[in-house]
């Protein structure tokens, strides 16, 4: 095991610890109930959804990384990967908003459509990616004509940050 392991163990052990203190502590015994069936959601929310669709994509990406390249498929599963995270955080507030509440200072703001324009953003950024990404990497193409090996898919183009796309 690194050095570097140990450390990041260490301190995850360290931050369980003071979670398991601050919740012994500050948190009243009724409430824990509500936080079990609040972890338990995570985790089939997580297991049931979440996951499933990270596979998917991420298979969907491999067969696309030789047309579209490196850098636009792994900005684009960043873009999906911020917006999986921000709606799972919005969702709650977006759902509490609907219900209306007594004290009008909490929930203040339009959480839906802040969600609604994150996702924009988020899409137009990958969309982007994905087309100067694809550009270069069609630019580096195989070279056609009678010569010309078949594509196996194990070449492909990939933007070295200069502007200008390699084959591997």
């Amino acid at each position: 095991m690194s050095a570097a392991r140990g450390i990041l163990i260490g301190l995850g052990l360290g931050l369980v610890g003071a979670g398991g203190f601050v919740l012994l502590t500050e948190v009243p015994p009724d409430r824990y109930l509500g936080i079990v069936v609040w972890v338990g959601a995570a985790i089939v929310v997580h297991d049931a959804v979440i996951a499933p669709i990270a596979v998917a994509i991420g298979l969907g990406a491999a067969r696309a990384r030789g047309r579209v390249g490196r850098r636009g498929i792994a900005v684009a599963q960043g873009a999906l990967l911020v917006g999986a995270i921000l709606t799972a955080i919005a969702l709650p507030a977006i759902i509490a908003s609907t219900r209306g509440n007594p004290n009008p200072t909490i929930l203040v703001g339009s959480y839906a459509w802040s969600l609604a324009l994150a996702w924009a953003v988020l899409a137009t950024v990958a969309a982007v990616a994905l087309w100067r990404s694809g550009a270069s990497a069609r630019t580096v193409g195989s070279p056609q004509g009678a010569g010309a090996a078949a594509d196996t898919g194990t070449e492909s183009a990939t933007d070295d940050g200069t502007g200008t796309a390699r084959t591997k």
